[in-house]
């Protein structure tokens, strides 16, 4: 399973895709939602990849959530 981690701040978002022994594949940051959510789709299917642990992390809140992430809806950030 991958993990894919979302740092979300005022300015930009930042995704980073991790094979699960925490090897970084592939790192991009973002200005809105709906581009980092594109971007995540094509990773999904650029790696052939059916199961994430999606880490939201929220600078400006202070949280994280994590989800377990294993049909194609649930890939979305919000």
């Amino acid at each position: 399973m991958n993990i894919i981690k979302i740092e979300k701040s005022n300015q930009e978002l930042k995704l980073s895709l991790f094979e699960s022994n925490l090897t970084l594949i592939e790192s991009n940051a973002f200005k809105d939602l709906s581009t980092t959510n594109f971007y995540m789709q094509s990773l999904l299917r650029k790696h052939n990849i059916k199961k994430v642990l999606l880490v939201v992390h929220d600078k400006c809140k202070n949280s994280v959530e994590m989800t377990f992430a294993e049909e194609e809806n649930s890939f979305f950030i919000t």
